[in-house]
């Protein structure tokens, strides 16, 4: 069960070994060989299925996978189902489904990016815009557990965004099918609720079926099959990112604490898999963690998932040099960063990559996971070095405002038409000379 424990200085090729397993292998799946594009092979037959069959391939899928009496009448999700489940709900769980929404909500809604001002030049104003993109599709995942948390993480702000439709699709699995999760759609208002899971929700969203509409944009986690399938479609629609499995990395120094430390790693093992690093300039306290992961797991529900996780895709890594361990975390980029330093900010600043940050002792990774406010929703893989966690952002589009007037354009007509002739684009050179053989046009010239 003990995380094994390496020295950067004397490891690098275990470590590296850790840092490649970490991605996706693009030279694999670029190849088509081994198992990630044989996987990929699977994912690509669902989608035509799909494609072709619709409701009908989604309930195939469906029955294959989660439920065998699945048929197409189940697909959709009534608001009766809604209000049903929610009345068998505890009033304690109700209670923190409505204090999670209220504070995501206020956290997105604060997040909500002004119009800038415009940018004004004699003749011209330069502006921007944002509008929400017009429909989008929610995959929230159903294989190994119930989460209600993803369906507010995802949903909300899309909602704060000001999006027009949510289409949501979850497995028909037992999980799937949570009281808690069929709750939380009606609290939120959401009435596109469907019965559809990985890959076959993914291709649903993206093409349409009799049931299931199409979607501009298509967001949340799940298992590899529903991240291929996404990866397949991305351009087809749009898509977040490739969001799962779960990772957390610590970064640590002599005064962190080990029994939450362990407590953290062992929150993101237990979901099965999820990746855990502990990055510590003291060996005194990575054995210290070690022992504490060892007792609090023995009392863990999902004990199996954990040792599996922190046997195969976790490491303790232990150098003297806090900068070494900052360059080290930056490249492995992971989804969730803890920092229990003395020097948070100085640490900070040289932190670059991490889908979230959680500072300081009393910061756990759940508080993030539920109620906090920014969604839990972020990149892993080592994805984070070049994208971001889902927000109101991922809903809204930036659109240029361009607005010149004749004096505004006789001052650029003359790069405008150089640039064009020199890249060889008379057409673009004869609509600015157009306008400026205008005779009104000639007179602002003079």
């Amino acid at each position: 069960m003990l995380i094994p424990i390496h020295q950067l200085s004397s490891d690098r090729e275990k470590i590296e070994t850790l840092l490649r397993n970490l991605r996706l292998d693009p030279v694999d799946f670029a190849l088509n060989r081994g198992d990630l594009a044989a996987k990929d092979a699977i994912v690509r037959g669902i989608l035509a299925d799909v494609a072709n069959r619709g409701d009908e391939a989604v309930a195939d899928v469906s029955r294959k996978f989660d439920d065998p009496g699945f048929d197409v009448t189940q697909i959709r999700i009534h608001p009766d189902e809604m209000r049903d489940a929610a009345r068998r709900v505890p009033g304690d769980q109700l209670k923190a489904i409505r204090h999670a929404i209220r504070q995501v909500r206020e956290y997105q809604t604060h997040m909500m990016p002004p119009v800038p001002p415009t940018l004004t030049r004699e003749g011209v104003e330069l502006g921007m815009r944002y509008t929400p993109i017009d429909s989008v599709g929610l995959h929230i995942p159903g294989g190994k557990a119930a989460y209600p948390s993803s369906v507010i993480m995802l949903a909300i702000p899309a909602q704060v965004a000001g999006v027009k439709r949510l289409v949501v699709c979850s497995p028909p699995s037992k999980f799937g099918r949570s009281d808690l999760v069929l709750a939380t759609y009606l609290e939120l208002g959401l009435s596109d609720v469907f019965r559809a899971g990985g890959a076959a929700a993914i291709a649903a969203m993206a093409f349409g079926t009799e049931t299931i509409p199409a979607v501009d944009k298509i967001l949340g986690p799940g298992n590899l099959y529903t991240q291929l399938a996404k990866r397949a479609l991305a351009g087809c629609v749009g898509v977040d990112g490739f969001l799962g499995p779960s990772e957390i990395l610590t970064l640590a120094d002599e005064s962190g604490n080990p029994a939450f430390i362990a407590s953290d790693l062992l929150a993101q093992a237990e979901h099965d898999p999820g990746s855990c690093f502990l990055l510590t300039t003291s060996r005194a306290l990575a054995d210290a963690v070690v022992n504490q992961i060892a007792t609090q797991s023995n009392t863990l529900s999902r004990n199996a998932a954990i040792a599996q996780s922190l046997k195969t895709t976790s490491a303790i890594i232990n150098d003297p040099s806090m900068d070494r361990l900052i360059d080290l975390a930056n490249r492995v980029a992971a989804e969730h960063v803890n920092l229990q330093v003395r020097e948070p900010d100085a640490v900070m600043r040289k932190l670059v990559h991490g889908g979230a940050f959680f500072i300081g002792p009393h910061s756990p990774v759940a508080a993030g996971d539920y109620v906090a406010g920014p969604s839990h929703c972020l990149p892993t893989n080592t994805t984070a070095r070049f994208s971001s966690g889902v927000s109101v952002y991922e809903f809204l589009k930036r659109s240029s405002i361009e607005k010149y007037d004749r004096a505004g354009l006789a001052a650029d007509a003359m790069s405008i038409v150089t640039l064009a002739n020199a890249e060889g684009l008379d057409a673009h050179a004869e609509s600015v000379k157009v306008r400026m053989d205008d005779a009104g046009m000639k007179e602002n010239e003079k």
